[in-house]
């Protein structure tokens, strides 16, 4: 599951920002794929005739989300990584904006509100705590 080579992801991942990527290819592919689906709900929640997407966006990020936790915390459990089950709590926080938000969608006024959160929630986790855990895995590979 953890690839044995590390290296930068050129191509998966050339339009995404430099400070996203982490240099496990596998995990900057995902990375470029959430950043591109924030995008979308971004353009999707300031184009008023496209808010009609918002639900349908969120729900792809959603489960993109979903899968990339996963993949994330089965690379930390192999690992041993230190900080799991607080990286586990972070996933799950920001997992709970979605859930919120299908359980009771905010007002049409606070629709730009919520998609902020989203970008900044998202965008930091992989700031914050993506970079760290990365650097755990590159440890565990170098060891062996």
């Amino acid at each position: 599951m953890i690839p044995r080579q590390i290296e930068a992801a050129e191509s998966s991942t050339s339009n995404m920002d430099e400070k996203y990527i982490v240099g496990i290819p596998e995990i900057d592919a995902q990375h470029e794929e959430i950043s591109e689906l924030v995008d979308a709900l971004r353009k999707i929640i300031t184009q008023k005739d496209q808010r009609h997407l918002v639900r349908q966006a969120l729900k792809r990020l959603h489960q993109t989300l979903i899968n990339h936790f996963d993949y994330e915390e089965a690379c930390m459990g192999m690992v041993s990584y230190p900080d799991l089950s607080q990286h586990k709590r972070t996933h799950r926080g920001i997992l709970k904006l979605f859930e919120d938000y299908f359980d009771q969608p905010p007002a049409l006024g606070d629709i730009e509100f919520f998609g902020k959160v989203i970008n900044d929630k998202v965008l930091e986790h992989i700031m914050e705590h993506d970079l760290r855990m990365t650097d755990s895995i590159r440890l565990y590979l170098s060891s062996k």
